[in-house]
């Protein structure tokens, strides 16, 4: 089989038969020169098959116009975002006369669903056009701030999660002095947003979102399945749940990925031999959801779940929203846990973090880097990190980096020259002024403690599950994570009796009926991410019951 390049995946020429499946669902529509095909910031755009003529994609800011791509006859125009319903990021305009097949977002699914040839090709392009975007001259989402403050960590976490191109601009060199000079945002406080045509200073996480077009009304709205968490877990179950038919909602505080979608690689995960991020396997089961008809809300989070007695659970939402559920699905895992010492709560996003992705690896660029923790978690992180600070410590208070983690990665982190491991060590203290400039270490052999610099302190121990949002009838364990099937409905009369109805639960329901848990969260769960995905589909077996039974 011939090599493609990246520019034949991104942008393939159709053939006939792929063409005449395009036209069977569309509507064949004319544009004259310099009509827009897809207007700026336009919501819900739809997807083009170009017939005859020439379309040009360029991105708009400012009313200049900056070109990106050229389609030409048997291309076609769009991304992702046709999707996810968001606002587009680019402008299609006609170069001469054009004729195109017009399909709205509802047709583009049916395609992708009813004809899997060029529903592949399709998804292939939509991946690689993302991927090559950072090599092409388009900035997207503008963010102008500080690598090591807390607010622009969080921004651009969220727009790393929701897979939003974006280009930083550090408010201390010439280059983002020359763009708030440009925005006329001097004034503005850090991070200063362009997004849209719009320049807002420190923006909220929904005020972000409603720019870029991510939220939506799902107010009333009654989904057969409402997933809260977009881990392994609960993307696994949105595919499986959408692709038969289950009306499915999921519901996250930051974006897709969970957990897992910090970890800078995955290489123990079936079917992908040299490994993945966390980012590209949360970024593939996303596509996949949006494919089958999943939608997705966020920054969103559940403050409460009220069961109703006609067996509907209605959730409320952090907007104000009521999203109504027969079923809810809680995948919303777990975090880790703070360090209990002075400054560490201070100093998140400021040096502080618990994740090592691209967003966090500019804290310590060249610089000394700590991970805490011996889990797979620490050693994905400190391989990362490896490859951008000058030094990275490995900090665990036992005296095996075997104990916790993979063999394979304990040998790499080990052998590593830039990584140090330092056992029986603790942190005692985090110290610094605007962010993280040092931390005291102590040796659990003797208590000693000494000092040593360090840019960023990135946390990978314990975990504490997000469950503080569920209904008091669901049973919890006493590390708050969520019991559920037969290790409540077994020997033991005293939480047996939790469970009000005569049929067994099924065996990812707790102790309220319809209310299933998956993942990390869920209490015995082991905590990789290829359980995850399995518990996450083994939820949609105990849905489809369920729905039976209503």
């Amino acid at each position: 089989m011939l090599q493609r390049s990246s520019d034949q995946i991104a942008f393939p020429t159709l053939d006939d038969q792929q063409i005449a499946q395009v036209a069977e669902l569309a509507e064949l529509t004319h544009f004259k020169d310099g009509e827009e095909l897809i207007a700026h910031a336009q919501k819900d755009y739809p997807f083009y098959v170009i017939r005859t003529g020439r379309v040009l994609i360029v991105e708009r800011d400012d009313g200049q116009d900056r070109p990106i791509a050229t389609h030409c006859a048997r291309a076609f125009v769009g991304d992702v975002d046709m999707l996810t319903g968001r606002s587009s990021m680019f402008v299609a305009l006609a170069d001469g006369p054009v004729d195109a097949y017009r399909l709205c977002a509802i047709g583009l699914r049916r395609l992708l669903r009813d004809r899997p040839t060029i529903g592949e090709v399709l998804l292939e392009a939509f991946q690689m056009r993302r991927q090559m975007l950072a090599d092409l001259p388009f900035v997207g989402v503008r963010v102008v701030g500080r690598a090591k403050q807390a607010q622009t960590t969080r921004l651009l976490e969220f727009l790393y999660k929701n897979h939003v191109p974006n280009t930083y601009f550090d408010a201390d060199d010439a280059p983002g002095m020359g763009e708030l000079v440009r925005l006329a945002a001097q004034t503005l406080p850090l991070p200063v947003v362009r997004c849209n045509g719009h320049t807002v200073g420190d923006p909220s996480l929904p005020r972000l979102a409603e720019c870029i077009g991510i939220n939506r009304n799902v107010d009333q709205q009654r989904f057969d399945l409402v997933i809260v968490g977009s881990g392994p877990a609960g993307l696994a179950a949105a595919v499986y749940a959408s692709s038969e038919g289950v009306s499915t909602l999921v519901i996250d505080s930051v974006g897709p990925g969970g957990q897992a979608g910090s970890s800078s690689k995955i290489e123990n995960f079936m079917g992908f031999p040299s490994g993945l991020s966390g980012s590209e396997l949360a970024g593939r089961g996303y596509l996949q959801a949006l494919k089958f008809g999943t939608q997705f809300i966020a920054p969103i989070t559940v403050s409460a779940i009220e069961p109703q007695p006609s067996g509907e659970h209605h959730l409320t939402l952090c907007s104000g929203q009521t999203a109504r559920a027969r079923c809810v699905l809680v995948a919303s895992g777990v975090s880790y846990r703070q360090l209990d010492l002075a400054g560490c709560r201070e100093f998140e996003g400021a040096g502080v973090y618990y994740a090592a992705t691209s967003v966090e690896s500019r804290a310590c660029e060249g610089d000394v880097a700590v991970v805490v923790g011996g889990g797979n978690s620490a050693g994905q992180a400190a391989m990362f990190l490896a490859a951008h600070a000058r030094e990275v410590k490995v900090l665990i208070r036992g005296n095996d980096l075997r104990a916790k983690m993979s063999s394979y990665l304990a040998e790499r982190v080990l052998q590593h020259p830039n990584i140090r491991v330092i056992l029986n060590a603790e942190v005692a203290a985090v110290e610094g002024d605007v962010c993280v400039r040092s931390i005291q270490l102590r040796d659990r052999t003797n208590g000693a403690t000494s000092r040593a610099d360090c840019a960023g302190l990135f946390i990978f121990v314990g975990a504490k599950p997000h469950t503080e949002w569920l209904p008091r009838d669901v049973l919890l364990d006493e590390n708050g994570f969520v019991v559920t099937g037969s290790a409540f409905f077994g020997q033991d009369a005293s939480l047996r009796s939790r469970w009000p109805l005569e049929r067994p639960p099924c065996d990812l329901e707790t102790t309220v009926p319809g209310i299933l848990a998956a993942g990390d969260v869920r209490s015995g769960a082991l905590k990789r991410c290829g359980f995850a995905v399995g518990e996450g589909s083994l939820a949609v077996a105990c849905v489809h019951r369920l729905l039976s039974l209503a």
